[in-house]
C-alpha cells in the first residue's frame, strides 16, 4: 500500500494556498491605504491648527499659508515640513491651498489614496471634512 501524495493533491494545496495569499495581500494593501487616509487626516488638521497661530501672529491674516504662485501651502517653515508629510501619505501629490482676497480665509484640500476621487478639506473656519472634487475657493465645498 503506497501512502504518497498524487501530483493532483500537491496542485490543489498549492492553488489553495495561492489563493490566501492573494487575499491577504490584497487585504493588506487596503488597510495600508486606509492607514494613509488617517496619516492626512491628522496631518491636515495640524495644517488648519497651524494656519491659525501664523493667523494670530501676523495681524489677523493667512497671508502666508498658500503659496499664490500654484494654488498649494506654502513650502516655507512648518507648513513645508507638513506639506511633505502630507505627500508621503497621499502618493505625492500636492497638496491645494487656496486664500480668500482679503487674506481673511483660507481652505486647504489633500487627495485621499483609498477612498480614490475624494479629498480631505481644512478651512479657517474650522471646518475639516471629505469633500468629492479639489477645492476652487478658500472654503470645503
Amino acid at each position: 500500500m503506497n501512502k504518497a501524495f498524487t501530483l493532483i493533491e500537491l496542485l490543489v494545496v498549492v492553488a489553495i494556498i495561492g489563493l490566501l495569499s492573494t487575499i491577504v495581500l490584497v487585504n493588506s494593501q487596503r488597510a495600508r491605504f486606509q492607514a494613509h487616509d488617517s496619516n492626512i487626516q491628522s496631518l491636515m488638521h495640524q495644517v488648519r491648527n497651524g494656519a491659525e497661530l501664523i493667523y494670530a501672529q501676523s495681524g489677523e491674516t493667512y497671508n502666508a499659508i498658500c503659496d499664490e504662485n500654484n494654488n498649494t501651502l506654502s513650502d516655507l517653515g512648518e507648513l513645508g515640513t507638513l506639506e511633505k508629510k502630507i505627500k508621503e501619505n497621499n502618493g505625492g501629490q500636492n497638496v491645494a491651498c487656496i486664500e480668500s482676497a482679503d487674506k481673511k480665509d483660507f481652505a486647504a484640500s489633500s487627495p485621499l489614496r483609498y477612498l480614490s476621487g475624494k479629498y480631505w478639506c481644512v478651512e479657517s473656519a474650522g471646518l475639516s471634512r471629505e469633500i468629492d472634487n479639489q477645492i476652487t475657493t478658500a472654503h470645503c465645498q
